[in-house]
């Protein structure tokens, strides 16, 4: 993901890649690039949306399929609830699915039965409507055990407090250029605050 992404959300996709990693969901590996504009240049029209400079890039899942309704079952109910957990955690209300369809943003790896987690960039949404992602995210089937059973809601808030302590290095991580509109010309400032996003996860877990 590059310049299409957008630098906020380029900020979410990795800040949240490092959190959900912590967390102990399964994500395709995933690294900072670096692609040179010769690069860009030689993908012509095809590139615009990468552009150059630095890029979230994540292996290629081989062997695996967008996940649909006829897996729900198949993933094991404390990924569920750890993902719905995280989702909410993280204000990411783009992980949808009914039997009607949906953008589930997951991966599915019937090799294993893997459930790879995917897309975060519309992350940390400062206009996040609880009862609208609890109404449609993938697992919300497995919210009232989430929040309703005691000791879950213990050990889900144990998790999250733990990959909390790891944002500071997540942010430390990001490369300069994305905190400007700009690129690695330092004019415009991205407005993200930081310490505003750290205080809603500590607040939610």
């Amino acid at each position: 993901k590059g310049r299409g992404t957008t630098q906020r959300g380029l900020i979410a996709e990795s800040i949240c890649a490092h959190l959900a990693q912590q967390l102990g969901l399964v994500l395709p590996p995933f690294s900072l690039l670096q692609i040179p504009p010769e690069l860009a240049l030689a993908f012509g029209p095809q590139a615009s949306a990468l552009g150059h400079g630095a890029v979230f890039g994540s292996l290629q899942a081989s062997g695996a399929q967008e996940f649909s309704v006829t897996q729900l079952k198949s993933v094991d109910a404390e990924q569920r609830r750890k993902l719905l957990a995280f989702d909410w955690w993280v204000e990411n209300a783009d992980r949808s699915l009914s039997p009607h369809g949906g953008n589930p943003n997951l991966l599915w790896r019937a090799s294993g039965s893997q459930l790879l987690v995917i897309d975060h960039n519309l992350a940390f949404d400062t206009a996040f409507d609880e009862t609208a992602f609890f109404a449609t995210h993938v697992f919300r089937g497995d919210a009232e055990t989430l929040f309703d059973d005691l000791v879950c809601r213990a050990e889900t808030s144990a998790l999250l407090d733990t990959a909390l302590a790891h944002f500071d290095a997540a942010v430390q991580s990001l490369p300069r250029e994305w905190f400007w509109l700009a690129g690695a010309v330092q004019t415009l400032p991205v407005q993200v605050d930081f310490e505003l996003i750290k205080r809603r996860l500590s607040l939610r877990a």
